[in-house]
Order: C-alpha cells, then structure tokens, then sequence
C-alpha cells in the first residue's frame, strides 16, 4: 500500500522498503543523525533483525527521504505479564525535506499499522523528546546511569555469603546461552523488558573496536561453575553478565545487583516515550 505524504504537486509516496532498498533507506537515517556508512558486518546484523513489511520510507521519486520503522515486541507491563509492542525506530528525515509533512504522514501511517495489527503499545527512545508528544506519545520511565568507582561501594550487611562463588572475564557471545536463561527468568518481573530473540542477542553483544572509541571491548562476568550460577539464579539476583555493557566489570556492582549499595553520580535522566 502507498500513501501520499501531501497533496499537491509534489506528493511523497510513502510504502515499505525492500532489502535491496536497504542501503538508500539506512541513508537517510545516516545523514539525520550524522552516523557512518554500515560495515558488510553491521549490514549483515540490520538485515537480520529489520522487518521490511514495518520499514517504511517516503519517496521523492525512486529516493527515500523520510523513513520510519518498527520491531515486533513482547514488552513486559506491571502485573507480571506482556504485551505486544511495536518498539519505532529509525524514523528521520532528510534535513532539506523538513518541514514539508514528511514526518507527519510518516507517522500517521505507521500508527495506524500499529492499531491495526493490534499492538496495545508503541514505544520508543527518543532522540528529541519533544517531536513526539503531537502524535500521542508521553513519558514512560525515567532513565539512571549509575557509576561506581573503586572504594565508593561496600557489601551490605544482609549480603549472602558463599566462598565458593569465582567469577571469570569471558566473551559474552560465548555464554550466551547462559545469560538468555537469567534474562528469561527476571524478565516478567521486570517492566520495560523486552524478550529477546537469537538475533536480538547478536545485536546485545556485536562490539565491533572502531566503534568503541576510548571505551574497553564488552566483557561478561561469569560465576565459574554450575553450582555457582545456579544459586545466583535460584536467589533471583542477576548475574553481572546480563547487564552486557561496554567494560561491564567496573559498573557490575552497582544497583544492577542488589547485594552493593554504591553512592551514584547525579546524572540527568533519559527519556523514554510511550504511547497507545
């Protein structure tokens, strides 16, 4: 299905794109947030996780100059249960196509997909928080990062003892298996989570070094043995691995495990918009 962007003499069809579009769609998202060409490997990992039937782009002729997109989500909601959600996402337009109705009809559109497959949801991360407030999105949740530094932290007092827990340093791609199971266990108790399939969890870990800057690479901290990792399941705490950030082992004692009580930095916090 095609849709007109505008009326007029200059109408910007707007329809889903198709893999061999993905370069012209990825773009216009490029330029918008002033990124950098894809890598073979980065367009290897879009490719598997982007749904073409929800990648929308308007056109100006055979050139996208507006696009906007949107995973199929299972998010979970308070009372212990999920959702369907449609997670937006690359939604921009080209700055010398602003402020022409690109976005609204954009979004129109893709809202509109949404009810109609039934998704009780739409959220997103937004990038300016402001533009989305005119098609019905609002705060969700506030966003804290929490950093820890050495002799800013202590156990607290309640803390289990277990001398026979070791933790090791491991690529997080090779214990993915395990770190899915922690995810599964505490996501229905977790608001905001979402489920995460095979390549979801490629996307989690892909961490490639030019994109690293000043950052070490993404390292998981594991308990060693069997019996380690399964009293860390069975007291419902989170094994540092599943948070998979970048140099993990300096923030893993922080309020991502309940055991630490940390002193944490101000910092402002991050939006993130939610709308029905």
């Amino acid at each position: 299905m095609t849709t007109a962007a505008r009326s007029g003499g200059h109408p910007y069809p707007i329809r889903p794109v198709n893999a061999e579009e993905l370069d012209a769609f990825y773009t216009v998202t490029m330029h918008a947030f002033q990124g950098s060409p894809l890598t073979p490997e980065e367009r290897q990992l879009v490719l598997s996780h982007l749904e073409f039937d929800r990648s929308l782009a308007a056109f100006d002729a055979a050139t996208p100059v507006g696009t906007a997109a949107a995973y199929s989500f299972q998010l979970t909601v308070p009372g212990l249960q999920t959702l369907p959600a449609a997670g937006i996402t690359w939604v921009s337009v080209l700055p010398s196509y602003r402020r022409q109705g690109v976005l609204r009809s954009l979004m129109r559109r893709q809202l509109a997909d949404v009810r109609d497959r039934g998704e009780p949801l739409a959220v997103l991360w937004a990038s300016e928080s402001v533009i989305y407030s005119r098609y019905g999105y609002g705060r969700a949740m506030w966003h804290a990062d929490f950093t820890l530094y050495r002799g800013e932290g202590a156990l607290v007092k309640n803390a289990p003892a277990d001398g026979g827990l070791r933790l090791r340093l491991v690529d997080p791609a090779s214990v993915l298996p395990e770190l899915a199971k922690v995810y599964d266990a505490v996501l229905p108790s977790r608001p905001g989570f979402i489920a995460r399939n095979e390549s979801w969890w490629q996307r989690t870990v892909h961490d490639p070094p030019d994109r690293r800057g000043a950052r070490a690479r993404c390292t998981a901290c594991w308990p060693r043995t069997t019996a380690a990792r399964a009293a860390t399941r069975s007291t419902g705490r989170r094994a540092a691995g599943t948070g998979i950030r970048r140099c993990l082992t300096a923030r893993y004692r922080s309020a991502r495990w309940s055991a630490w009580t940390p002193r944490p930095a101000p910092r402002w916090p991050r939006t993130c918009s939610a709308g029905t």
